[in-house]
């Protein structure tokens, strides 16, 4: 397979990198402290105070969406500025995600953007995470944060690109904000963009030594983004892609793939391309991404979540606590997949019941082949200056059947049939 299969076919229109890669599942059966609209609060973390302007407020009409994007970004603020782990720093990120809450309500919400425009938090939707936004409607927020027009031309001529991004750094240091509008159509510049409209407000990030964009009001969804076509994006060339992967022996060496691509991308040390590997890993047209085969990222130096393809909403920028269970067995998942993770130097297998992503159904008692294997990398910096070491899993795995369930005494149970079906899982290959 030619890795040119797997790139998209044009490149950006609109890009100037900066951000690295930021970087369990709910059941009917153990619902109890397991939600996963809750956010567990990691050891010595305290939770950031409440903002004094609500989402629900807005969404009643009683507050002002400017009064709700500036007191989010206060909260944040002071967040950050305390801050001093990355569990620290993610765990907002968490809170602004939960649904009918005082950080979000229907369509306010909170979006953080990079200095590049792509999606860092998306407090709906976390499967666009790394997405580049519409240079249009980008342009237009910074024009609303106080960026010249000039300026943001300046960023099309390689000759002026480097000037006009220490201007946009200068500018969005000062933590500016502003409503933002590009539903309007400007002749001669842009259409109007339809959903494009919300207030926009900045403030700097200790963690990422960057100003980060805050949106809220602005319903994103994939409409208002750069098409994962338009992107620029090397898959890598895995000779066993997520299609493949049949039994015990292709899935092991598919995540040995996998690791060594995000390790390469380590190691090119380009901000930019660890965004898009999110937006590859991701992909269900992709080579890492088929039906019931996904991908999921575990971090071991900040013990979170950083990447889940199948249920980014649920997990990703979650801490890793142990407190889902296996729907059948009761037993905690996580554990199991950390012990096989780090079982030897190629990792190992762990069985479990899960959610199939591809099960219309919903159901999580559904038999599973995981596979998790340990891999050591570096974070580099622009200059290839390592940032830091980077210890983390990846696992991926795939699915049996799911087991009839019977009525017996009122009670529904797993008929005998379903330790064979395991059995066949797990022989060796």
């Amino acid at each position: 397979m030619n890795s040119a299969t797997w790139k998209a076919k044009s490149p950006l229109v609109f890009a100037f990198g900066l951000l690295m890669l930021a970087g369990i599942i709910s059941n009917p059966h153990f619902a109890v402290a397991q939600s996963h609209d809750t956010c567990p609060l990691p050891a010595g973390v305290t939770a950031p105070a409440d903002p004094t302007v609500t989402a629900q407020e807005v969404r009643d009409g009683s507050a002002t969406l400017m009064g709700f994007a500036l007191a989010v970004r206060e909260r944040s603020r002071e967040h950050a500025q305390h801050a001093t782990t990355v569990e620290e720093g993610l765990y907002i990120g968490c809170a602004i995600r939960q649904d009918d809450g005082i950080w979000r309500s229907g369509d306010t919400y909170i979006v953080t953007l990079t200095l590049d425009g792509r999606v860092f938090v998306h407090a709906k939707d976390m499967s666009l995470s790394g997405r580049l936004l519409n240079p249009l409607i980008y342009g237009e927020i910074l024009s609303s944060l106080g960026v010249p027009p000039t300026v943001l031309a300046d960023l099309a001529d390689p000759a002026k690109q480097n000037s006009a991004f220490a201007t946009i750094i200068g500018t969005l240091s000062q933590e500016p904000d502003g409503a933002f509008d590009a539903t309007t159509p400007v002749p001669g510049s842009r259409p109007g963009i339809p959903g494009a409209i919300g207030y926009a407000a900045v403030y700097n990030s200790p963690e990422l030594q960057s100003p980060i964009v805050l949106i809220a009001g602005f319903d994103l969804t994939d409409s208002h983004l750069v098409p994962v076509d338009n992107e620029n994006i090397d898959y890598g060339d895995p000779e066993i892609t997520a299609a493949d992967v049949v039994d015990r022996a292709t899935l092991k060496a598919f995540v040995a793939q996998a690791g060594d691509y995000m390790l390469e991308v380590q190691r090119a040390g380009d901000a930019a391309a660890a965004s898009k590997a999110r937006i590859a890993l991701r992909d269900p047209n992709g080579p890492w991404r088929h039906g019931s085969v996904y991908l999921y990222v575990l971090d071991l130096n900040s013990n979170i979540i950083t990447f889940h393809a199948a249920f980014p909403d649920r997990f990703e920028n979650r801490p890793l606590v142990p407190t889902v269970r296996d729907a059948v067995t009761g037993e905690l998942v996580l554990p199991q997949v950390l012990a096989a993770a780090r079982s030897g130097p190629e990792g190992g297998f762990v069985e479990y019941f899960w959610d199939d992503p591809a099960d219309d159904s919903d159901r999580a008692d559904i038999p599973k082949v995981g596979y998790a294997r340990e891999f050591s990398g570096q974070i580099l910096g622009p200059d290839g200056s390592v940032i830091r070491d980077d210890d983390f899993i990846v696992g991926s795995g795939f699915y049996g059947s799911a087991p009839e369930v019977v009525a017996e005494g009122g009670n529904a149970v797993i008929e005998a049939v379903l330790p064979q079906v395991m059995r066949a899982m797990t022989a060796s290959t």
